[in-house]
Protein backbone atom coordinates (compact mmCIF):
# COMPACT_ATOMS: atom_id res chain seq x y z
CA UNK A 1 0.00 0.00 0.00
CA UNK A 2 3.14 2.81 1.14
CA UNK A 3 4.40 1.64 -2.23
CA UNK A 4 1.21 2.16 -4.31
CA UNK A 5 0.49 5.79 -2.72
CA UNK A 6 4.39 6.59 -3.18
CA UNK A 7 3.41 6.27 -6.74
CA UNK A 8 0.45 8.04 -7.31
CA UNK A 9 2.26 10.64 -5.51
CA UNK A 10 5.15 10.91 -7.66
CA UNK A 11 2.30 11.66 -10.63
CA UNK A 12 2.14 15.40 -9.28
CA UNK A 13 5.78 15.88 -9.68
CA UNK A 14 4.70 14.68 -13.46
CA UNK A 15 3.44 18.15 -14.43
CA UNK A 16 5.92 19.84 -12.39
CA UNK A 17 8.54 17.81 -15.29
CA UNK A 18 6.52 18.65 -18.06
CA UNK A 19 5.84 22.59 -17.20
CA UNK A 20 9.19 23.31 -15.85
CA UNK A 21 12.57 23.75 -18.20
CA UNK A 22 15.60 22.23 -17.07
CA UNK A 23 13.62 20.16 -14.39
CA UNK A 24 14.63 16.60 -13.83
CA UNK A 25 12.79 14.31 -13.00
CA UNK A 26 2.86 13.35 7.67
CA UNK A 27 -0.38 12.16 9.09
CA UNK A 28 -1.03 14.79 11.74
CA UNK A 29 -4.44 15.59 13.53
CA UNK A 30 -6.29 18.65 12.67
CA UNK A 31 -5.03 20.27 15.27
CA UNK A 32 -1.63 20.11 14.44
CA UNK A 33 -1.14 19.90 10.77
CA UNK A 34 2.63 19.07 9.78
CA UNK A 35 3.45 22.02 8.02
CA UNK A 36 3.57 23.84 11.30
CA UNK A 37 6.40 21.30 12.34
CA UNK A 38 8.92 24.30 11.35
CA UNK A 39 6.49 27.29 12.11
CA UNK A 40 6.77 28.76 15.38
CA UNK A 41 3.76 31.30 15.22
CA UNK A 42 0.38 31.52 16.66
CA UNK A 43 -2.12 28.81 15.48
CA UNK A 44 -5.52 30.53 14.24
CA UNK A 45 -8.44 28.92 14.89
CA UNK A 46 -11.30 31.48 15.30
CA UNK A 47 -14.52 30.43 16.23
CA UNK A 48 -16.39 33.23 13.94
CA UNK A 49 -14.79 33.81 9.99
CA UNK A 50 -12.85 36.29 9.11
CA UNK A 51 -14.29 37.36 6.17
CA UNK A 52 -12.34 39.59 3.41
CA UNK A 53 -13.88 43.18 2.07
CA UNK A 54 -15.94 42.50 -0.97
CA UNK A 55 -13.57 42.20 -3.67
CA UNK A 56 -10.66 40.40 -1.63
CA UNK A 57 -11.22 36.48 -2.46
CA UNK A 58 -8.59 33.90 -3.43
CA UNK A 59 -10.98 32.00 -5.18
CA UNK A 60 -14.13 31.71 -6.80
CA UNK A 61 -15.70 32.81 -10.09
CA UNK A 62 -15.07 36.69 -9.96
CA UNK A 63 -12.10 37.12 -7.64
CA UNK A 64 -9.72 40.67 -7.33
CA UNK A 65 -8.41 42.18 -4.71
CA UNK A 66 -9.97 45.65 -3.77
CA UNK A 67 -7.46 48.53 -5.04
CA UNK A 68 -5.57 46.16 -7.47
CA UNK A 69 -6.74 47.27 -10.81
CA UNK A 70 -7.62 44.13 -13.05
CA UNK A 71 -5.68 41.99 -10.48
CA UNK A 72 -6.69 38.60 -11.47
CA UNK A 73 -6.90 36.38 -8.41
CA UNK A 74 -8.13 33.10 -9.49
CA UNK A 75 -8.14 30.61 -12.52
CA UNK A 76 -8.48 32.97 -16.10
CA UNK A 77 -5.41 32.44 -18.05
CA UNK A 78 -2.92 35.48 -17.50
CA UNK A 79 -3.98 35.81 -13.90
CA UNK A 80 -0.22 35.92 -13.20
CA UNK A 81 -0.46 39.69 -13.08
CA UNK A 82 2.69 42.37 -13.73
CA UNK A 83 4.36 40.50 -10.55
CA UNK A 84 5.42 37.58 -12.40
CA UNK A 85 8.43 36.76 -13.49
CA UNK A 86 10.14 35.23 -16.78
CA UNK A 87 13.56 34.74 -15.60
CA UNK A 88 14.97 31.62 -16.56
CA UNK A 89 15.27 28.81 -13.82
CA UNK A 90 17.95 26.70 -12.89
CA UNK A 91 18.03 23.27 -13.30
CA UNK A 92 16.21 21.20 -10.47
CA UNK A 93 16.39 17.47 -9.72
CA UNK A 94 13.51 16.09 -8.14
CA UNK A 95 14.98 13.78 -4.61
CA UNK A 96 12.57 12.74 -2.86
CA UNK A 97 8.43 12.92 -2.05
CA UNK A 98 6.18 14.29 0.86
CA UNK A 99 4.42 11.85 2.64
CA UNK A 100 1.72 10.16 0.24
CA UNK A 101 -0.72 8.89 2.73
CA UNK A 102 -0.80 12.93 3.70
CA UNK A 103 -1.26 13.41 0.44
CA UNK A 104 -4.06 10.86 -0.91
CA UNK A 105 -5.49 11.90 2.96
CA UNK A 106 -5.91 15.82 1.73
CA UNK A 107 -6.95 14.59 -1.81
CA UNK A 108 -9.49 12.57 -0.77
CA UNK A 109 -10.95 15.35 1.43
CA UNK A 110 -10.83 18.01 -1.38
CA UNK A 111 -12.84 15.72 -3.52
CA UNK A 112 -15.17 15.71 -0.73
CA UNK A 113 -14.84 19.69 -0.87
CA UNK A 114 -15.47 20.08 -4.54
CA UNK A 115 -18.34 17.72 -4.46
CA UNK A 116 -20.71 18.76 -0.98
CA UNK A 117 -19.57 22.59 -1.18
CA UNK A 118 -18.24 23.33 -4.46
CA UNK A 119 -14.61 23.78 -3.90
CA UNK A 120 -13.04 23.48 -6.66
CA UNK A 121 -9.10 22.04 -6.09
CA UNK A 122 -7.28 23.35 -9.53
CA UNK A 123 -8.80 26.74 -8.92
CA UNK A 124 -8.20 26.91 -5.12
CA UNK A 125 -4.59 26.27 -6.12
CA UNK A 126 -4.12 28.43 -8.61
CA UNK A 127 -5.94 30.99 -5.87
CA UNK A 128 -3.40 30.56 -3.34
CA UNK A 129 0.01 30.44 -5.39
CA UNK A 130 -1.52 34.46 -6.30
CA UNK A 131 -2.35 35.22 -2.49
CA UNK A 132 1.50 33.89 -2.10
CA UNK A 133 2.96 36.03 -4.35
CA UNK A 134 0.77 38.92 -3.76
CA UNK A 135 0.74 38.88 0.18
CA UNK A 136 5.02 38.20 0.10
CA UNK A 137 5.29 41.15 -1.81
CA UNK A 138 3.27 42.97 0.26
CA UNK A 139 5.73 42.26 3.35
CA UNK A 140 8.67 42.75 1.21
CA UNK A 141 7.69 46.14 0.29
CA UNK A 142 6.77 47.02 4.32
CA UNK A 143 2.57 47.50 3.19
CA UNK A 144 1.13 45.97 5.87
CA UNK A 145 -1.66 47.71 5.81
CA UNK A 146 -2.82 46.55 2.25
CA UNK A 147 -3.38 42.80 3.49
CA UNK A 148 -6.33 44.38 5.88
CA UNK A 149 -9.49 42.00 5.03
CA UNK A 150 -6.80 39.59 3.01
CA UNK A 151 -4.82 38.45 6.34
CA UNK A 152 -6.49 37.45 9.67
CA UNK A 153 -6.15 40.67 12.26
CA UNK A 154 -4.33 38.35 14.60
CA UNK A 155 -1.91 37.13 11.72
CA UNK A 156 -1.32 40.32 10.89
CA UNK A 157 -0.07 41.87 13.73
CA UNK A 158 2.07 38.63 13.75
CA UNK A 159 3.31 39.51 10.14
CA UNK A 160 4.52 42.62 11.31
CA UNK A 161 6.65 41.65 14.34
CA UNK A 162 8.85 38.95 12.18
CA UNK A 163 9.04 41.24 9.75
CA UNK A 164 9.84 43.80 12.20
CA UNK A 165 13.22 41.91 13.28
CA UNK A 166 14.46 41.17 9.69
CA UNK A 167 16.86 43.69 8.11
CA UNK A 168 15.83 45.80 4.99
CA UNK A 169 17.87 43.49 2.31
CA UNK A 170 16.20 40.08 3.99
CA UNK A 171 12.65 41.65 4.02
CA UNK A 172 12.95 42.12 0.34
CA UNK A 173 13.86 38.51 -0.43
CA UNK A 174 10.16 37.45 1.19
CA UNK A 175 9.01 39.00 -2.14
CA UNK A 176 7.81 35.64 -4.11
CA UNK A 177 7.13 35.69 -8.29
CA UNK A 178 5.30 33.35 -9.66
CA UNK A 179 8.26 31.83 -11.88
CA UNK A 180 9.34 31.33 -8.21
CA UNK A 181 6.51 28.71 -6.71
CA UNK A 182 8.44 25.04 -8.19
CA UNK A 183 5.62 22.97 -6.63
CA UNK A 184 2.57 23.56 -4.01
CA UNK A 185 0.99 20.54 -2.28
CA UNK A 186 -1.80 20.61 0.84
CA UNK A 187 -0.21 19.64 4.27
CA UNK A 188 -3.48 19.46 5.98
CA UNK A 189 -7.13 20.02 5.88
CA UNK A 190 -10.23 20.37 8.57
CA UNK A 191 -13.68 20.71 8.51
CA UNK A 192 -14.70 22.39 11.83
CA UNK A 193 -18.48 22.75 13.32
CA UNK A 194 -19.56 25.35 15.82
CA UNK A 195 -21.61 24.92 18.39
CA UNK A 196 -24.45 26.97 16.07
CA UNK A 197 -23.79 24.37 13.33
CA UNK A 198 -21.91 26.58 11.37
CA UNK A 199 -18.83 24.68 9.14
CA UNK A 200 -15.40 26.15 8.78
CA UNK A 201 -12.87 25.17 6.57
CA UNK A 202 -8.87 25.03 6.96
CA UNK A 203 -6.40 24.43 3.83
CA UNK A 204 -2.71 24.46 4.74
CA UNK A 205 -0.51 24.33 2.15
CA UNK A 206 2.65 24.29 1.80
CA UNK A 207 4.75 25.99 -1.56
CA UNK A 208 8.49 25.43 -2.45
CA UNK A 209 10.01 28.84 -3.90
CA UNK A 210 12.85 29.03 -5.56
CA UNK A 211 15.47 31.75 -3.52
CA UNK A 212 18.56 33.28 -3.57
CA UNK A 213 18.74 33.72 0.09
CA UNK A 214 21.74 33.72 2.07
CA UNK A 215 21.56 31.34 4.81
CA UNK A 216 21.02 28.28 5.70
CA UNK A 217 19.14 25.24 3.82
CA UNK A 218 15.60 24.52 4.12
CA UNK A 219 15.37 21.05 4.98
CA UNK A 220 11.84 20.55 3.74
CA UNK A 221 13.35 21.82 0.77
CA UNK A 222 16.37 19.79 0.13
CA UNK A 223 14.55 16.49 1.03
CA UNK A 224 12.47 17.20 -2.09
CA UNK A 225 13.86 19.21 -4.68
CA UNK A 226 17.51 19.71 -5.44
CA UNK A 227 19.21 22.91 -7.79
CA UNK A 228 21.64 23.24 -10.11
CA UNK A 229 24.31 25.63 -10.39
CA UNK A 230 22.83 28.69 -11.78
CA UNK A 231 24.04 28.83 -15.52
CA UNK A 232 24.04 32.95 -15.73
CA UNK A 233 26.94 33.56 -12.78
CA UNK A 234 24.18 35.22 -10.63
CA UNK A 235 23.65 33.76 -7.12
CA UNK A 236 23.15 30.50 -6.27
CA UNK A 237 19.35 29.37 -5.81
CA UNK A 238 17.95 27.55 -3.18
CA UNK A 239 14.82 25.67 -2.38
CA UNK A 240 13.33 27.35 0.22
CA UNK A 241 9.12 26.64 1.88
CA UNK A 242 6.10 28.63 2.96
CA UNK A 243 3.14 27.63 4.71
CA UNK A 244 -0.50 29.21 4.32
CA UNK A 245 -3.13 28.33 6.08
CA UNK A 246 -6.46 29.69 4.03
CA UNK A 247 -9.79 29.69 6.33
CA UNK A 248 -13.52 29.79 5.36
CA UNK A 249 -16.75 29.65 5.75
CA UNK A 250 -18.40 26.70 4.36
CA UNK A 251 -21.92 27.38 5.83
CA UNK A 252 -24.82 27.93 3.20
CA UNK A 253 -25.87 31.64 2.03
CA UNK A 254 -21.83 32.78 4.55
CA UNK A 255 -19.34 34.61 2.27
CA UNK A 256 -17.28 32.62 -0.01
CA UNK A 257 -14.15 34.44 0.50
CA UNK A 258 -11.11 32.87 1.88
CA UNK A 259 -8.88 34.41 4.67
CA UNK A 260 -5.26 33.51 5.13
CA UNK A 261 -5.00 32.65 8.88
CA UNK A 262 -1.48 31.67 8.98
CA UNK A 263 2.10 33.16 6.96
CA UNK A 264 5.10 31.41 7.33
CA UNK A 265 8.17 31.85 5.31
CA UNK A 266 11.60 29.89 6.19
CA UNK A 267 13.06 33.62 5.39
CA UNK A 268 11.98 34.30 9.09
CA UNK A 269 14.70 31.90 10.41
CA UNK A 270 17.45 34.37 9.49
CA UNK A 271 15.90 36.63 12.26
CA UNK A 272 16.15 34.15 15.41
Amino acid sequence: MQRISSLAACREFGGLVACTAGVCARKNSCKQPAAHRQWDGPVVRPVRAYTAAPGRRLCGRSLVFAGVKHRLFCSQHGADGPEESSGRRPAISVVGIPDPITWIRCKVIMFALDLYFDVNSEEFERGVKQALVHVSNKMSNGRYHELKGIVSTEMLEYVEKRCGSLTDAQRKQLGVQMDDIVFVLPEDISVVFDQYGRKFCYIVMRFWILSSHEGPDDPEGTKIFKVGSSEDGGPQKKIVTAVYEFHRELTRGASSDWTVTTVWHWHWKLAE
